[in-house]
């Protein structure tokens, strides 16, 4: 993945004012919006590992994994572990959008890391 420092520099400016706008949003909207993108994001992966193929696939089921494994104690003690680290002193509403951005993450590093080991597998059953 290529980038130039521009495109780096609008993504931070970008962050920064998303960051501002969402501490300045009361609590239980934030939850409402984080909410809204749970779904969206959930069913475009359970759409992808139903219908997709290949890397899509891979992708989705890492990602799905993530994203289920927040209910369990595993992934409970991740998100115990990311809030003792970073959200002692963030406001609620801030709290409740990087918790989605942590996940979202995560999600998306796990289904890169699923794609690769697809190919891996793939590679290796062939010979």
């Amino acid at each position: 993945m290529r980038f130039s420092l521009r495109t780096l520099l609008i993504a931070t400016t970008c962050f920064a004012f998303w960051c501002a706008l969402v501490s300045l949003l009361p609590a239980a909207l934030s939850l409402l919006l984080v909410g809204a993108v749970w779904f969206v994001a959930t069913g475009w992966l359970v759409t992808g590992l139903v219908f997709g193929r290949g890397d899509q696939r891979a992708f989705c089921i890492g990602a799905l994994l993530v994203v289920s494994s927040m209910w369990t104690g595993i992934g409970g003690q991740f998100m115990h572990g990311f809030h003792t680290l970073f959200t002692r002193s963030i406001a609620d509403s801030l709290t409740v959008w990087l918790n989605l951005v942590m996940i979202a993450g995560t999600a998306f590093a796990n289904g890169w890391f699923c794609i690769w080991a697809r190919r891996f597998f793939e590679g290796r059953s062939d010979g």
